[in-house]
């Protein structure tokens, strides 16, 4: 970036402090998702219903669900033994299941609908298949560039224009049901109120990105997330970064941001 980055540094020094302690970093909160306790062992696996319904129970107490127009991906799971429930609740929402039968030889029946285990029997299956899929799940080493590259372009844009409108709307649909355009701009402030030294667009564009650890697949309560995190090498201050997408529609869409500058 311009000299005038390393101005800013010296004449903002408060505003500085704050990027560089604090930065920013907006996840979406999945990881606060999982259930209460483990989940036992017969409940953990892939189950679908005689109706089409499928439900998928983890050993970290996280699942999803799917029947007809409702869908919980990440949700908190909880059995309820005293009262013979099951429930699966994203922020608030999923379903409360009774517990007709409990799981016996790979088949349950909730609210009247029997299920059948087909796979994830044991956690540790789970985990196998996990980072199997993980690694093949991994965009090739050009897809990636592009990848960091239109993140920081989409955010310098808004950050320029002063208004998140347009980057929300790229953004995961979790993360859009999460906040407004507005709360972005309020969250994305710092740089926002210093826009003239935080051009990460004109900066970036000629630069390849330095991944650092490798790319990654990594387990967010039970969603596949590709993480990725490195910096541009921009002058006099490089940009780091760490980015957090999730795969929707066969897309990699945002879920997290964190950028902040620093001296290499």
């Amino acid at each position: 970036m311009k000299n005038s980055t390393a101005k800013a540094v010296a004449s903002h020094n408060a505003i500085t402090s704050l990027l560089l302690v604090f930065g920013i970093f907006f996840v979406v909160g999945f990881a606060c998702n999982s259930g209460s306790k483990p989940l036992a062992s017969e409940y953990v696996g892939a189950w679908t219903g005689s109706d089409g319904s499928s439900i998928t129970l983890r050993a970290d107490a996280t699942g999803d669900y799917k029947s007809g127009g409702t869908s919980v991906s990440g949700g908190a799971v909880e059995v309820d033994d005293a009262h013979k429930e099951l429930t699966i609740k994203l922020v608030g929402i999923g379903p409360t299941l009774k517990i007709d039968k409990s799981p016996a030889n790979g088949q349950m029946t909730l609210d009247g609908i029997v299920y059948r285990r087909s796979g994830g029997s044991s956690d540790s299956e789970t985990k196998s298949d996990t980072r199997s899929t993980s690694r093949s799940a991994i965009p090739e080493e050009a897809k990636l560039q592009t990848l960091a590259k239109t993140t920081f372009m989409d955010f310098s844009d808004a950050v320029q224009a002063g208004d998140f409108e347009d980057f929300h709307k790229k953004v995961a649909k979790a993360w859009q049901e999460q906040t407004t355009p507005e709360e972005m701009a309020e969250s994305f402030k710092v740089f926002v109120d210093n826009k003239e030294d935080y051009n990460f667009k004109k900066a970036v564009a000629p630069l390849d990105a330095t991944f650092s650890p490798a790319p990654s697949i990594q387990q967010v309560a039970g969603m596949d997330g590709l993480v990725l995190k490195g910096y541009y090498p921009t002058k006099p201050e490089r940009a780091n970064f760490e980015f957090k997408y999730t795969n929707e529609d066969g897309n990699w869409r945002l879920i997290g941001i964190h950028i902040k500058t620093s001296r290499e």
